[in-house]
């Protein structure tokens, strides 16, 4: 069925594995990454590939928090939580913020599976915006981030 939980899981699809009509996708500009690139700054102030990564998993895994009806869930923007700054900047350590950003993807597709386009419209509870902003914004966070994340890359 065409719905419109169908056609937003479907962009969040294409923009994990492609293909997208302006450029790469997640999943391609995350491959090849090496462990000295990821964690490489470019500039004081400035996040690296890996916070960027753990970044987009931690509002992942609060819009899938809110999927499941855990209300109490909260990031506090600006946080550690939002933006990890004590990490030991090693293979395993990012091989593992992929992993957990993969699991995320997988774990937000399945959730909007049972979702109906009639709570759309309805104000995420406990928030003061709706579903439809809440998944949608996750779409066009990856989206801003995968874009930091290829110029550094680079």
């Amino acid at each position: 069925m065409n719905t419109e939980i169908s056609r937003i899981s479907k962009l969040l699809k294409y923009n994990w594995e492609g293909p997208m009509w302006y450029g790469g996708n997640l999943k391609t500009v995350l491959t090849g990454i090496t462990n000295d690139k990821a964690f490489h700054k470019p500039g004081a102030g400035s996040h690296n590939i890996y916070e960027l990564v753990t970044h987009m998993s931690c509002w992942r895994k609060f819009v899938l928090e809110n999927l499941k009806g855990n209300e109490a869930y909260s990031v506090e923007i600006n946080s550690e939580v939002d933006w990890l700054t004590k990490y030991e900047p090693t293979e395993a350590t990012w091989q593992n913020a992929l992993n957990e950003f993969e699991r995320n993807q997988t774990e937000l597709i399945d959730a909007l599976t049972t979702f109906e386009d009639s709570k759309l419209d309805e104000l995420v509870p406990g928030k003061k915006f709706s579903w439809y902003i809440l998944i949608h914004g996750v779409l066009h966070h990856d989206i801003y981030h995968s874009a930091q994340i290829s110029i550094l890359k680079k």
